[in-house]
């Protein structure tokens, strides 16, 4: 991991566009700060939408936690995806 960047805001605001080249061509991270708190967050969109997958990737690890926990019945994805398949082919061949 790169070691953490906090730059105030006042030096952030003449060089952002420095700045917003810097963390989308070397995926360093600013951290953003005014009155010695940091208030914002710069970093790439590839990382930005890593998080974004790492978040949903645990939020579906834990729904699928708490159904086994409340004892619901899981299925496997490809089970499912067969399943919403074969409906969606029925509602094309209910409409023609």
């Amino acid at each position: 991991m790169n070691k953490l960047k906090v730059i105030p805001i006042s030096e952030a605001r003449p060089n952002l566009a420095a700045l917003v080249d810097a963390v989308s061509h070397s995926h360093e991270t600013y951290f953003i700060a005014s009155r010695s708190k940091v208030k914002a967050v710069l970093l790439g969109v590839e990382e930005y939408n890593a998080l974004l997958e790492q978040l949903e990737d645990l939020e579906d690890s834990l729904d699928v936690l708490n159904a086994r926990l409340a004892n619901e019945p899981t299925k496997p994805l490809d089970e499912v995806t067969r399943e919403l398949e074969a409906e969606r082919r029925g509602d094309v061949q209910r409409r023609a």
